[in-house]
Protein backbone atom coordinates (compact mmCIF):
# COMPACT_ATOMS: atom_id res chain seq x y z
CA UNK A 1 0.00 0.00 0.00
CA UNK A 2 1.21 3.59 -0.94
CA UNK A 3 1.03 6.19 1.10
CA UNK A 4 -1.50 8.25 -1.64
CA UNK A 5 -3.50 5.16 -0.82
CA UNK A 6 -3.75 5.97 2.75
CA UNK A 7 -6.45 7.46 3.71
CA UNK A 8 -5.65 11.17 5.81
CA UNK A 9 -7.72 12.92 8.35
CA UNK A 10 -7.52 15.77 10.45
CA UNK A 11 -7.05 15.40 13.72
CA UNK A 12 -9.89 17.24 15.19
CA UNK A 13 -12.53 15.47 12.69
CA UNK A 14 -10.58 11.67 13.72
CA UNK A 15 -11.01 13.29 17.91
CA UNK A 16 -14.81 13.63 17.01
CA UNK A 17 -15.48 10.52 14.78
CA UNK A 18 -12.87 8.33 17.10
CA UNK A 19 -15.37 5.54 17.91
CA UNK A 20 -16.60 4.64 14.06
CA UNK A 21 -12.73 5.49 12.94
CA UNK A 22 -11.40 2.87 15.22
CA UNK A 23 -14.40 0.19 13.95
CA UNK A 24 -13.17 0.92 10.39
CA UNK A 25 -9.70 0.67 10.65
CA UNK A 26 -9.90 -2.64 13.08
CA UNK A 27 -12.61 -4.05 10.59
CA UNK A 28 -11.54 -2.65 7.15
CA UNK A 29 -7.96 -3.41 8.28
CA UNK A 30 -6.83 -0.32 6.10
CA UNK A 31 -4.65 2.58 8.22
CA UNK A 32 -5.69 6.43 8.37
CA UNK A 33 -2.87 9.06 8.90
CA UNK A 34 -3.79 11.55 11.11
CA UNK A 35 -2.57 15.29 10.14
CA UNK A 36 -2.41 18.20 11.48
CA UNK A 37 -2.13 21.34 8.53
CA UNK A 38 -2.16 18.26 6.05
CA UNK A 39 1.00 17.21 7.11
CA UNK A 40 0.75 13.63 8.37
CA UNK A 41 1.45 13.40 12.12
CA UNK A 42 0.67 10.06 13.21
CA UNK A 43 -0.85 6.82 11.36
CA UNK A 44 -3.53 4.73 13.07
CA UNK A 45 -3.33 0.98 12.34
CA UNK A 46 -5.12 -2.24 13.27
CA UNK A 47 -3.37 -4.62 16.16
CA UNK A 48 -2.76 -6.97 13.41
CA UNK A 49 -1.01 -5.20 11.12
CA UNK A 50 0.76 -3.40 14.35
CA UNK A 51 1.84 -7.05 15.32
CA UNK A 52 2.61 -8.03 11.60
CA UNK A 53 5.17 -5.01 12.32
CA UNK A 54 6.74 -5.87 15.26
CA UNK A 55 7.61 -9.05 14.02
CA UNK A 56 8.88 -7.76 10.98
CA UNK A 57 11.44 -5.35 13.07
CA UNK A 58 12.39 -8.51 14.95
CA UNK A 59 12.64 -10.93 12.36
CA UNK A 60 14.03 -8.81 10.03
CA UNK A 61 17.88 -8.81 11.79
CA UNK A 62 17.41 -12.41 11.77
CA UNK A 63 16.69 -12.94 8.15
CA UNK A 64 19.46 -10.63 7.12
CA UNK A 65 21.76 -12.70 9.37
CA UNK A 66 20.46 -15.83 7.86
CA UNK A 67 21.17 -14.60 4.05
CA UNK A 68 24.80 -13.68 4.74
CA UNK A 69 25.94 -16.75 6.37
CA UNK A 70 24.46 -18.81 3.77
CA UNK A 71 25.88 -16.82 0.91
CA UNK A 72 29.32 -17.97 3.21
CA UNK A 73 28.19 -21.36 3.35
CA UNK A 74 27.58 -21.31 -1.16
CA UNK A 75 31.18 -20.11 -1.45
CA UNK A 76 31.90 -24.52 -0.38
CA UNK A 77 31.51 -25.99 -3.27
CA UNK A 78 29.84 -29.14 -1.73
CA UNK A 79 27.39 -27.46 0.41
CA UNK A 80 26.52 -25.17 -2.94
CA UNK A 81 25.82 -28.52 -4.66
CA UNK A 82 23.80 -30.09 -2.23
CA UNK A 83 22.03 -26.60 -1.54
CA UNK A 84 21.16 -26.73 -5.20
CA UNK A 85 20.09 -29.97 -5.13
CA UNK A 86 17.89 -30.17 -2.33
CA UNK A 87 16.39 -26.74 -2.32
CA UNK A 88 16.68 -25.56 -6.13
CA UNK A 89 14.42 -22.75 -5.81
CA UNK A 90 15.96 -21.42 -2.95
CA UNK A 91 19.30 -21.89 -4.76
CA UNK A 92 18.00 -19.94 -8.00
CA UNK A 93 17.08 -17.04 -5.56
CA UNK A 94 20.67 -16.81 -4.26
CA UNK A 95 22.19 -17.36 -7.54
CA UNK A 96 19.93 -14.25 -9.00
CA UNK A 97 20.74 -12.11 -5.95
CA UNK A 98 16.96 -12.07 -5.53
CA UNK A 99 17.13 -12.29 -1.41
Amino acid sequence: MSESDVRQLGVSEARANMTELIAEVRLLGKPVALTRRDKPQAMLISMDRWKAAVLDAEVRPLYDELVEDLRHALRDPEFAEAFERKLPRWHELFENNAL
